[in-house]
């Protein structure tokens, strides 16, 4: 199955706020004035590398789920049924703390099927993802036009993105206008678990050093997530996720990066010229085995 960047960058399954709109840097958008030199990472050059949002007014940038499941695929093109959470559970989440993470991960659920191109799979966390935004009273996202339309696209895969992400568009646009900022962190964070699961048990399954890596980039994201969580926990509510999230980060802080930079690319006709840098991650077995560990027990704890 092929993506174009556009579909990637628009295709958000972990965070409805991701969907439309996102605030990432586009260097094109700005003519420079006269000779400019900007430094540019690949994250923000690739858009399937990472996306990049505002809650409650902080900027900062979590890597596509999506592009998780892809790396995956590639590496390994059997797909593991076992590794989704059971899309018919909708009924024993009854608070919006667990129904808004169930929900990012029934996103990152939807996100592996249709990759997996396993489309009557796929439809049943879309249904999911539809009843779970009428108990958290976000319904609309996901109209009945809506499901009709993705059943009826089912063997064109592009359609089927564009599909789901008008209905994340729906769901982006009432969580900004509702300032539901503490729904839209839960759903990205349920969604960046899961697809963080899938990652660990791949390796799990079978060491990868390009999956590996990919786990060690997690880093910065997971430091940002802690970070948005502690934000919204005045009655204490994430205080045990908190905990748990904490403890695997001091996994996470014994990872190092290099950073090595490449040829710069000069655009001649905007006076631009980029630098552009590749990076390498450093990771203990020991480290990464308890990674896995752990993240494998905070997921289930969750979905549990």
């Amino acid at each position: 199955m092929r993506f174009t960047h556009k579909l990637f960058l628009s295709f958000v399954l972990t965070g409805l706020l991701f969907s439309c709109g996102g605030e990432g840097v586009d260097i094109d958008s700005e003519e420079p004035d006269g000779d400019e030199l900007v430094v540019v990472t690949d994250a923000v050059l690739d858009s399937t590398q990472s996306l990049n949002t505002n809650i409650n007014g902080r900027i900062f940038s979590i890597p596509s789920p999506i592009q998780m499941v892809s790396l995956i695929k590639s590496q390994n093109d059997t797909y593991n049924e076992e590794l989704l959470t059971d899309a018919d559970g909708v009924d024993n989440y009854t608070t919006t703390f667990k129904r808004a993470i169930i929900m990012g991960v029934y996103g990152a659920d939807l996100g592996y099927a249709t990759v997996y191109e396993k489309n009557v799979q796929a439809m049943t966390y879309l249904i999911s993802v539809d009843q779970l935004s009428e108990n958290l009273e976000i319904s609309g996202a996901f109209d009945a036009d809506l499901v009709q339309r993705f059943i009826d696209n089912g063997n064109n895969q592009d359609s089927m993105l564009v599909i789901m992400s008008e209905g994340y568009c729906k769901g982006d646009q009432f969580l900004k206008d509702n300032e539901q900022h503490d729904v839209a962190s839960l759903i990205l964070t349920g969604g960046w678990i899961e697809a963080l699961y899938f990652a660990t048990s791949a390796y799990e399954q079978s060491p990868d050093q390009e999956i590996a890596d990919r786990i060690g980039e997690q880093k910065t994201a997971l430091k940002t997530i802690i970070e948005l969580l502690e934000d919204f926990n005045g009655d204490g509510t994430y205080t045990d996720l908190l905990t748990d999230l904490k403890d695997l980060k001091l996994d996470f802080d014994q990872i190092k990066f290099n950073y090595q930079f490449i040829e710069p690319m000069t655009i001649e006709e905007k006076s631009l010229t980029q630098i552009k840098s590749k990076s390498s991650v450093q990771i203990d077995a020991e480290v990464l085995n308890n990674i896995v560990a752990k993240v494998k027990s905070i997921r289930n704890a969750l979905i549990g």
